[in-house]
């Protein structure tokens, strides 16, 4: 597997351990860190990377992922979150596309749950091959 460049953006504990994880790998290199998007974005261009990796310690701390991505339109974010335990890949793909392509890709996005006055309903198929929602 290729070396791969990131630059870890963050400025809490959790950042600091993914920088230590990441460092420890042989098939990664962190080059670069800033605690902030903003503090990231001069630095950015004078790097090789193949991903940003955004630290995030707090769900509730909503960043702003535009100015990397028009600064850096080849470069994935990943956002890596400790509190969901989870990660996100963003990227910027700008592809030609008409009316009837952006329809197709409305239609196939995954069916949402309904939700009836805070609670979710779970999608139930019918016998006559249409949806009903219970509780």
């Amino acid at each position: 597997m290729e070396l791969r460049n990131v630059f870890v953006i963050g400025d809490s504990l959790f950042a600091d351990t993914l920088i230590q994880s990441l460092g420890g790998s042989e098939n990664v290199a962190v080059i670069g860190t800033a605690p902030t998007p903003e503090d990231a974005l001069p630095m950015l261009k004078e790097q090789n990377l193949d991903a940003v990796i955004m630290a995030a310690a707090d769900e509730n701390v909503v960043v702003d992922f535009a100015p990397i991505l028009i600064e850096n339109p080849e470069l994935a974010i990943i956002r890596a979150d400790l509190s969901t335990k989870q990660m996100q890949v963003i990227t910027n793909q700008s592809i030609d596309a008409r009316i009837s392509d952006l329809l197709s890709a409305i239609a196939d996005l995954p069916k949402r749950k309904m939700v009836d006055d805070g609670k979710v309903l779970n999608e139930k198929k019918t016998n006559n091959g249409g949806e009903s929602y219970e509780n």
